[in-house]
C-alpha cells in the first residue's frame, strides 16, 4: 500500500532479534533437518507421513479376484462339490478363446441353459477378455485373446464360475485352468507332466484341437497323430483314473468337423478306456449361420454332467489259496 511504510506497519509479523533465534533443544533441531542441511519443514506440518492407516487384519476382505492356486482350489473342492476341469490343447487351439466367450456371453445374459451366479476370479476373466474388446475403426481384431502366459510357471491358475441351471435353479461350481499350450506340447514331446498332475482330479478333460486343421489335407495327418498321442501321454499320466474325454473341436465358423475324424479319435481314446465324446464350438464367428459362441453353453452342460467312472461293482480276479482261507474255517467240535 502506498505511503504504508514497512517499519511502521501493524500488521507486519514480529520476528524477533535474529541473533535471539533458538530451538527449545538440539535433538529437535537434528529432527528439523533434512541429512543435507535443509531445514525440514515438513516435519512440523506432518508432510510425507502415511496418509491412511494400515487396515485391520481381523476385518473381513475382498478376495484378491485373480487365478485361484492350487490350495485354494483344494479348499474349495472340500468346501462343496465342486466340477474341475481340465483344458488341454496346443498353442493356437482356442482354450482361451472358449473361455472367454463363455464369460461375455454370461455376461450379456446369452447363456443358455444358465445364468451368472457368482465368480472368484472376476479380475482374471476380465484379463483374457480385455483383447475383445479393442476394435480398430469397426473392425473386430485380428487375434480376440492373446497368448497365455502365467506368472507362475509350475502351477496352473484357474478360473472360477458358479452358474445357476435355469430348469431348477440349482447353483454349480466350476474351475477352469488357462494353461500355455507349451505344457501340453511339453507333455507330447517329452512325456512331461509333473505340471498336469491336477487333471488326476478332473471330472472331465476337455482336448482342444483346432478344426481347421483337419479338413487341411497338408496338415490333417500332423494334426491327427498329436491328438491321438496326446490321448495316450494322458491316459500314462493319468494311472487308473479315467475321467471322461470331450474333444474339442474349435473354429465351428470356418469348417466343421468331419464325422470321420471325430469316430477316429472315439475310437483311439476308447482303447485307452476312456469314453470319449465330441462338442465342436464356434468361441466367436465370422460366418452369419452360425452365432458366436456356438455349441460352448452345450460343452458346459455336458460337462456339468459328467461323473467320475464308477469302479466295477464285484469284478472278477485271479484267486489262489490264500483267497479260500475263511472258506475253508472250520469250528472245532
Amino acid at each position: 500500500m502506498a505511503g504504508n511504510s514497512p517499519e511502521e506497519c501493524s500488521h507486519r509479523p514480529v520476528i524477533g532479534d535474529e541473533d535471539n533465534f533458538e530451538l527449545e533443544s538440539d535433538s529437535e533441531y537434528e529432527a528439523k533437518n533434512t541429512d543435507d542441511g535443509a531445514f525440514n519443514i515438513g516435519a512440523d506440518l506432518g508432510l510425507g507421513r502415511a496418509v491412511l492407516s494400515a487396515p485391520n487384519a481381523d476385518l473381513p476382505t475382498f478376495p484378491a479376484s485373480r487365478t485361484l492356486g492350487i490350495s485354494q482350489v483344494n479348499a474349495m473342492m472340500e468346501e462343496r462339490p465342486t466340477c474341475l476341469v481340465g483344458i488341454v490343447g496346443l498353442a493356437g487351439a482356442g482354450k482361451t478363446a472358449a473361455l472367454v466367450s463363455a464369460y461375455l456371453m454370461l455376461s450379456q445374459g446369452e447363456f443358455e441353459g444358465f445364468s451368472y451366479a457368482d465368480s472368484e476370479t472376476l479380475r482374471a476373466f476380465e484379463e483374457i477378455a480385455r483383447a475383445s474388446r479393442t476394435w480398430n475403426r469397426g473392425n473386430p481384431p485380428e487375434q480376440i485373446t492373446s497368448h497365455t502366459t502365467l506368472s507362475n510357471d509350475r502351477e496352473a491358475g484357474f478360473l472360477h464360475l458358479r452358474l445357476r441351471r435355469d430348469a431348477d435353479s440349482s447353483l454349480f461350481d466350476i474351475l477352469l485352468p488357462d494353461l500355455p499350450g507349451e505344457w501340453s506340447r511339453a507333455l507330447i514331446d517329452r512325456s512331461d507332466g509333473d505340471r498336469l498332475s491336477f487333471l488326476g482330479s478332473a471330472s472331465v478333460i476337455w482336448l482342444m484341437v483346432d478344426g481347421r486343421q483337419f479338413v487341411d489335407d497338408s496338415r490333417v495327418a500332423n494334426a491327427r497323430y498329436r491328438t491321438t498321442l496326446l490321448i495316450e501321454r494322458l491316459a500314462n499320466l493319468l494311472g487308473d483314473h479315467r475321467p471322461r474325454i470331450i474333444i474339442v473341436p474349435t473354429w465351428q465358423d470356418k469348417q466343421l468337423f468331419p464325422q470321420e475324424e471325430a469316430d477316429l479319435l472315439i475310437r483311439y481314446g476308447a482303447e485307452f478306456r476312456f469314453d470319449v465324446a465330441t462338442a465342436p464350438i464356434a468361441s466367436f464367428s465370422w460366418d452369419d449361420d452360425i452365432e458366436p459362441g456356438y455349441g460352448i453353453s452345450k460343452l458346459f452342460a455336458d460337462s456339468l454332467a459328467a461323473r467320475p467312472s464308477q469302479p466295477e461293482f464285484w469284478p472278477e480276479t485271479d484267486c489262489d489259496n490264500s483267497d479260500r482261507r475263511l472258506a475253508a474255517f472250520r469250528r472245532k467240535p
